[in-house]
């Protein structure tokens, strides 16, 4: 457990050291990085407990099952088939290392969109230090697949703040390499581009409504089965997805505060309402998981919202503070429920590290 804790608690320090950001989002292409070296470090530290983790991770079981089927498994690679992770689980079906290669690869992409996300926004060790406690070690080193795909959304989401079309459609493309479902950003692209507010709404929901059938259909069955047929209740998935509901109700009140574009404006309220939207489906359908996996393309709204928060409303230095101080406790306290009452924390408890681990087989 104490690994987790120096995780969070190396942004969380220096997030209450931090000096008022700008009030405007850097833009990517002129980001200062302040404590380059630290951010380095930080960046390694991230991409070798994620990628030399050994059985810790929720998911660890299944993808590892997945890579021993690989030799003799065809490959899909139809968008849809998320040629990418087959591509990753074939290399590490191959390799001597097995899962190591798929938890390395999922480090280093997970760890690259966090920091690149975190240093495009005006208090980037608060952005980490939000982001830790779910993004970084409930989802990274729990789902994998997801964990790339939001990752590289991160990234798409970057694009916004450039005024890039082709970009995000690109990264979001990307990520639908890893996990199809990815795909329900892409309609997102019309709110970047000057269509008329009315046909912009209907384009958006007839654009996710086939998007959404095309991405799930391969797995409609399986889903049915898994997660509505036996009403799977997702531990937890009430208060995550709460927590992405908070800054999405944030935004929506304070729009104006945060200094946004009118394509980030749009985009990043479409963003807030899912995440309202997904808590109170969770409230009235029993089928929580579904939601849950849902929620985790909403988890980048509570990185941007509370990275610009402190400085979005506060109207002095001090003021600021008191916020950022506030939100690094409100994760703290959710990160020690999380590890001492989560149902299923004894996935991820004790944290083991590879090259500590005596007698492991990479073959077996």
């Amino acid at each position: 457990m104490v690994i987790y804790w120096i995780m969070f608690a190396v942004p969380a320090v220096l997030a209450l050291l931090e000096p008022p950001g700008d009030r405007r989002a850097a833009m990517p292409a002129q980001v200062r990085v302040p404590y380059a070296f630290l951010w380095a470090l930080v960046a390694l530290a991230l991409v070798t407990i994620i990628g030399l983790r050994w059985e810790t991770g929720g998911d660890w079981g299944n993808y590892d099952r997945m890579v021993q089927s690989a030799l003799w498994t065809d490959n899909r690679f139809g968008l849809l088939g998320d040629p990418g992770f087959h591509a990753v689980t074939r290399l590490a079906a191959q390799s001597a290392y097995g899962m190591l290669v798929v938890t390395m690869i999922s480090g280093v992409v997970v760890t690259a969109g966090l920091i690149r996300f975190c240093l495009a926004q005006p208090r980037p060790w608060l952005c980490l230090a939000v982001a830790v406690p779910y993004f970084v070690v409930v989802m990274g080193m729990g789902y994998i697949r997801q964990g790339m795909a939001v990752s590289l959304l991160l990234m798409a989401l970057i694009a916004v703040q450039q005024g890039s079309v082709t970009r995000f459609i690109g990264w979001v493309l990307a990520a639908a390499l890893f996990h199809s479902t990815a795909l329900i950003f892409l309609p997102l692209a019309l709110f970047m581009a000057r269509v008329h507010p009315f046909a912009r709404l209907m384009l958006l929901l007839g654009a996710a409504a086939v998007l959404g059938t095309a991405a799930t259909g391969e797995r409609t069955g399986l889903l049915l089965t898994n997660y509505v047929d036996q009403e799977m209740t997702s531990s937890g998935a009430l208060v995550r997805l709460a927590m992405t509901a908070l800054p999405g109700a944030i935004l929506l009140y304070w729009r104006g505060r945060f200094g946004l574009t009118s394509s980030e404006r749009w985009i990043w309220m479409m963003l807030s309402l899912g995440g309202i939207a997904a808590l109170v489906l969770v409230l009235v359908f029993p089928t929580s998981t579904a939601i849950d996996r849902v929620g985790l393309y909403l988890l980048p709204l509570q990185l941007f919202v509370y990275a610009r928060l402190p400085d979005a409303l506060a109207g002095n230095d001090r003021t600021a503070r008191v916020l950022a101080t506030a939100i690094v406790a409100l994760y703290a306290a959710a990160f020690y429920v999380w590890l001492n009452y989560a149902v299923n924390v004894e996935y991820w408890l004790p944290y083991r590290f590879f090259l500590f681990e005596d007698g492991v087989c990479l073959e077996c």
